[in-house]
């Protein structure tokens, strides 16, 4: 068992203490309260010494294959649309990785995200020069090791040809089948985009993820390539054209979702499955800003990740509402509620994914927790806490002091436990030299 005493306690939903503790037991939190802890036999305790203390965060849409790219060469690069950043970075970057580089990335990428008080990865992969065991790598850097919950997909897509798709096909459905039920890892049907797939490859996809209940994770409306391609090849707007594969179901993440018409607004909100907003990364490539207000509006569900453009959740969040902002002209768009909501889904997303409750503190709830090295500078209370961490994450910086996930320590006093990461950052290094010698 372990005892958390004297922390500010705060999540997402209104819980707030000045002063609390909780006490955790098989993973799980036994007991939450304000005032001195109680005294438990034989439990550890952990003095937050008065940190604030909340539940750890939950990214719903990462590519850990890309943590071996910051400060790669890229000279006379010059891209001047998406599809030239696709084909010029990303799917060479992609076709470069070996297992063993797909297992460094991975493991970079898992502790970075650990650093950023991140507990739950919902990965979207692709390696298709080594797919065959991609997910195992994963699965073995971000869960056995780093003791993160992870849900993997590997990036299903026509670019390397058929026997590249079913191998891409196949390695989904067999870490689905492998998975152990222990709450720590998770599948989806990964695909990668509408343009780079067929009718037939979307239908070969859809019939393996069927007996498995598997929800699908791809890419949606991105760049104005995706919605070109569906009306020119088959007279579809791009959310039209998977709703016929059955993909827009309960538990599919549609990342992006920017060049969205009106109709497919309305088909959105009467289908159960999620967008996942980047803001960062859009503004990155250009792409443009997602209509997540008018999302909301109507009730479609829409979640927040990163894309792989670093893994602060906090720092995203922020972004969103920067962006609202520039994007419609109205300094209060999207604010209050309306923000909050995307890491709210967050969880219900992980709840689904992992088949326990997550990201409130209450009895019952996963210990999935974060106690943040942040002293705050004026007075903190459950009002102001998203404002607090959000504005926190860009002017002292907000990193964790100590890391919980299943109620097992991950990170202690700013040390990751059970892992040399001066080791690791160095054989990364070598790993990411090789990757970019075949650049």
């Amino acid at each position: 068992m372990l005892v958390i005493e004297n922390a500010q306690l705060g999540d997402l939903f209104g819980t707030f203490h000045q002063q609390g503790y909780l006490v955790v037991a098989e993973g799980r939190l036994e007991e939450v309260g304000a005032g001195p802890a109680p005294q438990v036999a034989g439990a550890r305790v952990i003095d937050a010494e008065g940190r604030l203390l909340t539940p750890g965060l939950v990214n719903a849409h990462a590519h850990l294959y890309s943590s071996l790219a910051r400060g790669m060469p890229l000279l006379g690069f010059a891209p001047k649309s998406f599809r030239e950043i696709l084909e010029g970075l990303w799917w060479r970057l992609d076709r470069a990785l070996t297992l063993e580089g797909v297992y460094w990335s991975a493991l970079v990428g898992g502790l970075q995200h650990l650093r950023a008080g991140v507990t739950a990865i919902l990965d979207h992969h692709a390696s298709p020069a080594a797919i065959r065991g991609s997910l195992a790598q994963i699965k073995r850097a971000v869960v056995d090791e780093l003791g993160l919950r992870g849900d993997l997909c590997y990036e299903v897509t026509d670019r390397g040809g058929p026997a590249e798709r079913d191998a891409g096909i196949a390695e989904n459905v067999e870490f689905a089948r492998s998975l152990p039920g222990d709450g720590m890892t998770a599948a989806h049907m990964g695909l990668h985009a509408s343009f780079t797939l067929s009718d037939e490859s979307l239908s070969q996809a859809a019939q393996a993820a069927e007996p498995l209940s598997l929800p699908f994770h791809i890419h949606l409306a991105e760049g104005k390539e995706d919605v070109v391609d569906a009306l020119q090849k088959y007279g579809l707007r791009v959310t039209e054209r998977l709703d016929k594969f059955g993909i827009l179901k309960e538990g599919t993440l549609l990342i992006h979702g920017i060049h969205l018409a009106q109709s497919e607004l309305e088909l959105l909100a009467d289908r159960p499955a999620s967008v996942i907003h980047n803001p960062r990364s859009n503004m990155n490539n250009a792409v443009g800003a997602a209509q997540v207000e008018a999302m909301l509006a109507k009730r479609i569900k829409v979640g927040l990740g990163t894309d792989g453009f670093g893994c602060d959740l906090i720092g995203e969040l922020l972004a969103a509402s920067l962006l609202a902002h520039h994007a419609s002209g109205d300094p209060t768009a999207l604010g209050g509620d309306k923000l909050l909501s995307l890491i709210r889904h967050n969880y219900a997303l992980a709840e689904r994914s992992f088949g326990l409750p997550l990201g409130r503190l209450a009895e019952g709830q996963a210990a999935d927790l974060v106690i943040w090295d942040y002293r705050p500078p004026t007075p903190l209370s459950g009002d102001n806490l998203p404002w607090h961490l959000m504005f926190a994450s860009i002017s002292e910086g907000l990193s964790p002091h100590t890391v919980i996930v299943a109620g097992e320590v991950r990170l202690e006093a700013g040390v990751v436990v059970g892992l040399d990461e001066e080791e690791v950052l160095a054989k990364a290094r070598a790993a990411a030299r090789e990757l970019w010698r075949k650049l």
